[in-house]
């Protein structure tokens, strides 16, 4: 679900599926017989989809860390903790929860990795995606973790965005990150704060259901060629905004310096400016 507020109200929602893996064995997760994980699969995670080692363009704050080269996914998120003066210690369990490759394609609006230290929530990553390829991603440690009224644990964190992923929201935007461990249901939101009010809110949530060959070629039926569905639909929803809502487009090479802590940048930020 994805909801502006304001300056004009716009919302939707669709449906998409996901899972949560052990980020320990991102290559080796498998699903039914045929539907996941196989080198001739339609679904396949890969560990080097999420959270890769990069330079940092324009880093602020405290140094991040990715790890070495060959560290799996576990690696370098316990490298980025670490950097953020939060080590985790061996027995400590991380969780991705993120879309499949579909179809040899893969893009994630975002993705997560929750960690838990003897089955207690201790502390997270999410990492954004932009369209352009760009990512940044934001720690949540021991400073964002709290209970809800039922005493169940949840990481919240509100940061300056400083990152282009929408042309219609402005560099200083408001992120606020809400995650809680995966069970019988999900329930993660993104929201953004400009001027000190809700300009947009979006939840990823939905239910359990058993991982079988069957039940994935059911979610292909409702959502075939995943990726690319949530690819078209961003840009979609932005031509309306844009032509039919006539909010106000800001390029992506406008604030170029307010533009922090992300990797794979575009040549627009990088090159040559006036």
């Amino acid at each position: 679900m994805h909801a502006r507020l304001r300056p004009k109200r716009h919302d939707f929602t669709h449906a998409a599926f996901a899972l949560s893996v052990d980020a320990a064995a991102v290559n080796a997760v498998r699903g039914g017989k045929f539907m996941l994980g196989r080198a001739w699969s339609p679904y396949v995670y890969r560990d080097r989809d999420f959270l890769p080692a990069a330079e940092i363009f324009q880093p602020e704050g405290v140094a991040q860390d990715f790890g070495r080269v060959g560290d799996t996914l576990a690696g370098r998120f316990r490298a980025f903790a670490a950097a953020q003066g939060e080590p985790l210690p061996a027995r400590t369990q991380i969780r991705l929860v993120a879309m499949p490759r579909a179809f040899g394609k893969s893009y994630n609006p975002a993705v997560f990795l929750l960690a838990t230290v003897d089955g207690a929530l201790t502390c997270g990553l999410a990492e954004v995606h932009n369209t352009f390829g760009e990512r940044k991603a934001w720690f949540l440690g021991k400073d964002c973790l709290k209970r809800d009224y039922d005493g169940d644990p949840y990481l919240q964190l509100r940061t300056p965005k400083r990152f282009y992923v929408s042309p219609f929201s402005k560099l200083d935007t408001e992120f606020e990150f809400t995650l809680r461990l995966p069970g019988d249901r999900l329930a993660i939101t993104v929201d953004h704060y400009e001027d000190g009010h809700k300009s947009l809110t979006s939840a990823w949530t939905g239910k359990q259901v058993p991982l079988t060959d069957l039940r994935l070629l059911w979610l292909t039926v409702k959502s075939p060629l995943l990726i690319l569905k949530v690819v078209a639909l961003i840009h979609l929803h932005a031509a309306w905004l844009w032509l039919v809502k006539k909010l106000p487009f800001r390029r992506k090479g406008d604030d170029i310096d307010q533009q922090r802590n992300l990797r794979h940048p575009t040549s627009e930020l990088t090159g040559p400016h006036v």
